[in-house]
């Protein structure tokens, strides 16, 4: 595991004057920080970061896989309640000043750490930070899951048909994904949403089916080892009414000016004010309704933003989407999305699948 990560957090123990932080894993709900700083991926670990080591507890289950995917010290839990083995560890290491993830950390935990002879200081975000620059190896692998993405969007295209279902093309699309080595497609992020339903940003597939004139927004991405892409497409069948295709030809334009100006010079705010401009410009300011991109990494949504309330520069190598959309009631939406590297003085697109307007079944 990069030692740059740990020095990261060492660094911020010996600025608050701390022994240790603890993190704590289970079913998954801290998966993203425990294995941005252990590489192990398994759903239930705790980890403590002192100054000098790093420990891992888990049980039975998974004590194979945290052997072979991470180098920390490495403590097998015998009893199903973890808290005499924490408790255990924290007094040999003689710990009496502990951080925690103030965002991550359930009530019951912090309850349990009280009844421990220690002082608790949460820090909110505390990973969450380190992880908005990427290094080359994650750079990589969100690149590989970008690609796999892309070739998956490719791949469906021809096989969107009048009178199949949102949910039958959410599941070619699932299927395509596997198929070129994705782990799974993003939990709950599959939008698929066609017709009057396109007026909804996050539309869920359903068993409403594709009808001639239909616009099809889709929305995906790919997890590869650990790691995610996030690209939507949005795609006509048959004959679409004019209204829909001059909506379309608004936000490409907005999506591309706004990636053409992304850089490190600019701040999320500055940048999302590129893409919301245009569109207002072209009289659709009020249909567009969140915010230009978000941060990708080990989760779909994480920093920078991209928005409006966000006055920080974005920081070279961190990896964001560009989504401009419009929704409109009654008659359907469209959003077109592309994952973006942050440059210095540009950016890299890494999803490329392509986004001048597909007609179907014409």
């Amino acid at each position: 595991m990069t030692n740059k990560r740990l020095l990261q957090v060492r660094q911020i123990l010996e600025e608050n004057e701390l022994d240790s932080f603890i993190f704590f894993n289970n079913e998954y709900d801290n998966r993203p920080n425990i294995q941005y700083l252990s590489g192990f991926t398994g759903s239930y670990s705790i980890l403590l970061i002192t100054k000098h080591n790093n420990y891992i507890i888990t049980d039975s289950r998974y004590f194979t896989q945290a052997q072979e995917e991470s180098d920390f010290q490495l403590i097998k839990q015998i009893e199903r309640d973890p808290w005499p083995t924490i408790r255990k560890l924290l007094q040999e290491l003689k710990i009496t000043r502990l951080g925690f993830e103030l965002d991550k950390l359930l009530v019951e935990k912090y309850k349990k750490l009280q009844k421990i002879d220690l002082k608790l200081y949460g820090f909110e975000k505390l990973i969450l930070g380190l992880r908005a620059v990427k290094d080359k190896e994650e750079l990589k692998l969100i690149k590989i899951a970008c690609q796999i993405t892309s070739k998956a969007f490719e791949n469906i295209f021809p096989k969107i048909k009048i009178g199949m279902t949102e949910s039958e093309l959410a599941a070619e699309l699932t299927y395509e994904m596997l198929k070129l080595g994705a782990e799974k497609p993003i939990v709950g992020h599959l939008i698929v949403a066609s017709g009057k339903r396109g007026q909804s940003p996050h539309g869920r597939s359903s068993d409403k089916i594709i009808e001639d004139g239909d616009f099809v927004t889709i929305d995906t991405g790919a997890v590869y080892n650990g790691y995610v892409s996030d690209i939507t497409r949005t795609v006509g069948v048959g004959n679409v009414p004019n209204d829909l295709i001059k909506i379309y030809e608004i936000v490409l334009e907005a999506q591309k000016r706004t990636i053409l100006s992304a850089s490190s010079h600019h701040t999320g705010t500055s940048l999302d004010k590129i893409a919301r401009e245009y569109i207002s410009s072209k009289g659709y300011g009020p249909y567009f309704t969140h915010s230009t991109g978000h941060g990708i990494g080990l989760e779909v949504h994480e920093l920078p933003r991209v928005n409006k309330d966000n006055k920080d520069k974005l920081p070279v190598n961190s990896v964001v989407t560009i989504e401009p959309g419009i929704y409109i009631p009654e008659l359907g939406g469209v959003r077109i999305e592309d994952d973006i590297i942050i440059k210095e003085d540009g950016c890299e697109v890494i999803s490329h699948t392509q986004k001048d307007l597909i007609i179907l079944n014409k």
